[in-house]
């Protein structure tokens, strides 16, 4: 075991390796450099250099906004006002209006409930008369197939 220990020695200098592995790194370093960092450093400025002159039309349409919702609130309380006069008169026309409709709907609907009342008055007579008829057929056939034979018929 002691002749392991021995056989591998610890060297603290770097051998022929290292400027191979340096090569490949410098040249892997180049290439992300100029395909990768460059180009994605470049869009990261060209994103802030727009997003600074968004910001800048932002306040300005911010301030302009501001301007037309102070003339925009003053026309809707204009506007609500002249609303609130020409909703009273409406109103009011409205009722009158109402008022007469309703007494006419009234007088309309008794008339019609008194015409449907008559009409379900004669179905109904006419459907009592019918199943009349039908309860007698039925009962009469019934008779006939308990008594197997024909009756005659009663009146």
């Amino acid at each position: 075991m002691l002749s392991l220990l021995a056989a591998t020695e610890i060297r603290l200098m770097p051998d022929k390796t290292l400027f191979i592995q340096l090569g490949i790194f410098l040249v892997v370093a180049f290439c992300l450099n100029h395909l990768v960092f460059k180009p994605v450093l470049k869009i990261i400025n060209l994103r802030y250099a727009k997003t600074k002159g968004d910001r800048h039309k932002i306040e300005e349409l911010t301030q302009k906004t501001a301007v037309f919702v102070k003339e925009y609130e003053t026309k809707i309380k204009e506007a609500k006002l002249e609303g609130l006069k020409a909703k009273e008169a409406i109103r009011r026309e409205g009722e009158n209006q109402g008022h007469k409709i309703i007494h006419e709907a009234k007088q309309l609907s008794l008339t019609q409930i008194e015409k449907i009342k008559n009409e379900i008055q004669t179905e109904s007579r006419q459907a009592a008369s019918a199943l009349e008829e039908q309860a007698k057929i039925i009962s009469q056939e019934l008779a006939q197939k308990v008594l197997g034979r024909p009756i005659d018929k009663l009146h």
